[in-house]
């Protein structure tokens, strides 16, 4: 299975801010890269930088 992978920083200040951040970059990437639109986010990983969350985000083929 091929996935496509997007890496990003978002800013840790609350759980509930911190997904909301993740949503709307996923919605931002999906509006920016059309191939996008034939995937659907499969998963994602954190890493605890010095001042931001990096997060890879993880797509696959919708079925």
């Amino acid at each position: 299975m091929q996935y496509l992978v997007y890496e990003t920083a978002v800013e840790y200040e609350s759980s509930g801010q911190f997904l909301g951040d993740i949503r709307q970059a996923v919605q931002d990437l999906k509006r920016e890269d059309p191939r996008l639109h034939h995937y659907s986010l499969a998963d994602f990983s954190v890493q605890k930088g010095k001042r931001t969350v990096n997060v890879k985000l993880y797509f696959q083929p919708k079925n």
